[in-house]
């Protein structure tokens, strides 16, 4: 085998499927590698990704780069692969191959697996030469089942040390039994994808696409129980006390908060365009949040039953009584 290539860029997530993606290279000479991870909105837990690393891969160049703006507007790309995954690979490979021609490195490694996700052997050639990256991207996991790449055929890569894995019920367990092998954790304390949450995905889709995604949004998205009303407002419902916790610090100042004056009351936050709607309008826009929280809390309805509420910004706690039968309009009432 001739001597590896100058470098390659590792796109690295923490997972165990990188990692051990990282300690194939290693082992088909791959002599120079940096392991590049990209920071977004959608993951979670990254803050031990870099330690991992260096507990797993000694000097190994651990390069970190924010890709927040390119995240946020994820959704309206029109990259023509599957959504989310195909959508959010191109994004890292385009970032990772930029990087990847301005430090002259002549492979891309990652620990991508053929079918995962949904994305087959087409959809990741045809990734790879979206992104200016044909021929440079080496997946060791699933190597063995697409066409040998250049560096592979050239003897400059040991294709011998990579494998053939496709994505099936037996793939978690095949992981975890190379892991045992390559001297790697089988639960590395990876990033959390946010974008694998089919829920969360679901909720992402139905956001209003002529609204500016914040890093708020998303935390709001990751509740089961975060809607998008007829009216345009956003009415978040937090029933358990550790939803309310992760809810209390994500209200902004034009918020709303409700509420029921009972033990164990949930908790929602009505976030509308406020300043567009008459004072009827804003009115019936927070009955119907309370009537959203009261079906998903499934609190006991009665004739002299209220929500509590208040703007965030004023302080003043307004209550309101709920539609019942017999009554066709919520009533505002004294405090």
């Amino acid at each position: 085998m001739k001597g590896g290539p100058t470098l390659a860029l590792a796109l690295y997530s923490g997972s165990l499927a990188s990692a051990l993606a990282v300690r194939l290279a290693e082992r088909a000479g791959v002599r120079q590698l940096r392991l590049v991870y990209f920071r977004s909105p959608f993951f979670q837990g990254e803050e031990e990704v870099g330690l991992q690393a260096q507990n797993l891969f000694g000097g190994t160049r651990f390069q970190c780069i924010t890709l927040k703006r390119d995240f946020l507007s994820l959704g309206k790309r029109e990259a023509g692969f599957p959504f989310p995954c195909g959508t959010c690979r191109w994004l890292l490979l385009e970032r990772v191959g930029r990087l990847a021609r301005r430090l002259h490195a002549d492979l891309v490694v990652t620990g991508e697996v053929v079918g995962r996700r949904g994305v087959g052997v087409d959809d990741l050639l045809a990734l790879d030469r979206a992104v200016g990256l044909a021929g440079r991207v080496v997946r060791p996991l699933s190597a063995r089942v697409l066409p040998p790449t250049p560096a592979e055929e050239e003897g400059r890569v040991d294709r011998g040390a990579f494998l053939d894995l496709e994505e099936d019920d037996a793939l978690g367990e095949r992981l975890r039994a190379l892991a045992a092998k390559l001297g790697i954790p089988p639960s590395p304390a990876g990033r959390e994808c946010l974008l694998a949450d089919e829920g969360f995905v679901r909720r992402f889709l139905e956001f209003d696409s002529t609204a500016a995604l914040t890093e708020n949004m998303v935390q709001l998205l990751r509740f089961e129980h975060s809607y998008r009303m007829d009216s345009g407002a956003r009415v978040v419902v937090a029933v358990t006390s550790e939803e309310q916790a992760r809810l209390q610090p994500l209200f902004l100042p034009t918020d709303i908060r409700l509420y029921v004056q009972m033990p164990g009351s949930p908790l929602a936050l009505v976030r509308a365009r406020w300043h567009e709607h008459t004072p009827e309008e804003r009115e019936g826009i927070i009955a119907d949040a309370a009537e959203r929280m009261a079906e998903v809390a499934e609190l006991p309805r009665a004739a002299a039953w209220v929500v509590r509420f208040r703007c965030e910004w004023e302080g003043e706690t307004r209550q309101m009584r709920l539609r019942v039968e017999g009554h066709t309009a919520p009533a505002l009432i004294s405090p």
